[in-house]
């Protein structure tokens, strides 16, 4: 069986296909091709049990129907047994129709009813499944019923040519914090969305607090972010002090390069974002923070990971974030409302799980 996935972005979603790609082999398939944005295109190669990733550049000349000609051009003449489009955007159901198959399916997130309403700026927040059964269940309606293994994506780690192997973290050996080397801190303060951002202030209040607990590790911090986060990474060096961050500039990395800063990493305290999914998913112990969005659809599955959320009741409030809060009388306090001594405790319960507390959180002995 010869199957072509299709998913363009973002980089949370491309990483939430990995549990299907591992479903399609148990189902039998022998060739499974990808289609994703060509930022990721070399993670997905490595990190993942795919035979071949063509990367689409949409952003460039290949804007249009000339960068869907141009991909369904490098897939080749082949045909395929089954092409998944699990994005369903305009450009992806054109090139899905590009590609010879025998069987098509276009992923369906939302009832029909729902589809209409997202069209007149209701859309919805998806709260009831998470975003990887989403996958499956769009699978089995187009007829393609697989079993689904645990919906956690498992990529591999990746390290640059030539590094040492970064060490799992399950294998390593917890000792008394007053013996241990620093532990290594990756703190991811921005989204693509400015109502799921915390803020520089809450970060900074977070470094505090954790660098004068008295039963934590001490720890250096990575700041995490891309080329667009430098205004809110520097904003969150000032108010946490220049000196608790690695001089690492994380932001002028590409995404093949955040995957192996990540994955020497013994936590990310993250917002909803990318970041987050791509951490968890190379089982780095993950923290993240949830405001306008379902930590049930996009929270972390399994592995010693914590959703830090205060659950208003006008939350979730959208399925991607958006620019503004939608109820101007709450002025964000999905978010701003959220205190440094929460995720403090989600730290040490995420710390624990991983092995690298001695003691349970609470617990004085």
């Amino acid at each position: 069986m010869r199957v072509l996935l299709i998913r363009l972005s973002a980089l949370g979603d491309v990483i939430l296909i990995e549990p299907v790609i591992r479903a399609l082999r148990a189902f039998g398939a022998t060739t499974i091709d990808l289609v994703t944005d060509a930022r990721f295109a070399t993670l997905m190669a490595r990190a993942t049990d795919v035979d071949r990733v063509v990367g689409y550049d949409f952003r460039g000349d290949a804007r249009g129907l000339r960068g869907v000609a141009r991909v369904a051009r490098e897939l080749g003449d082949g045909r395929y047994d089954w092409v998944l489009d699990l994005q369903n955007k305009v450009r992806t159901r054109l090139l899905a129709r590009r590609v010879a198959a025998r069987h098509r399916m276009v992923l369906r997130k939302r009832s029909f009813s729902r589809a209409i309403a997202s069209l007149w700026g209701a859309d919805l927040p998806i709260d009831d499944r998470h975003a990887s059964e989403i996958y499956f269940d769009g699978l089995a309606r187009a007829g393609l019923p697989l079993s689904a293994p645990e919906l956690r994506p498992r990529l591999r780690r990746i390290t640059p040519p030539g590094s040492p192997a970064v060490v799992p973290l399950g294998t390593r050996t917890a000792i008394p914090h007053g013996r241990s080397p620093p532990l290594r801190v990756g703190l991811c303060p921005a989204a693509t969305h400015a109502t799921k951002i915390w803020g520089a202030s809450g970060f900074g209040a977070l470094v505090s607090g954790l660098r004068t607990a008295t039963d934590l590790p001490p720890m250096s911090f990575v700041a995490i972010g891309g080329p667009n986060d430098r205004t809110v990474l520097d904003a969150m060096r000032a108010e946490a002090g220049a000196a608790a961050f690695e001089p690492l500039d994380v932001s002028k990395l590409d995404v093949d390069g955040l995957a192996t800063v990540l994955a020497s990493l013994d936590l990310l305290v993250s917002v909803d974002s990318g970041p987050a999914h791509l951490a968890a998913a190379m089982d780095v112990p993950t923290v993240v923070l949830f405001g306008p969005t379902s930590f049930v659809r996009w929270g972390p599955r399994g592995g010693p990971h914590q959703v830090v959320s205060l659950a208003l009741d006008c939350a979730p409030c959208s399925n991607t974030g958006g620019a503004r809060c939608p109820r101007p009388e709450r002025d964000h306090a999905c978010m701003r409302d959220l205190k440094p001594a929460r995720v403090i405790d989600a730290i040490r319960a995420a710390l624990f799980a991983a092995g690298r507390l001695m003691c349970a959180p609470g617990d004085e002995r």
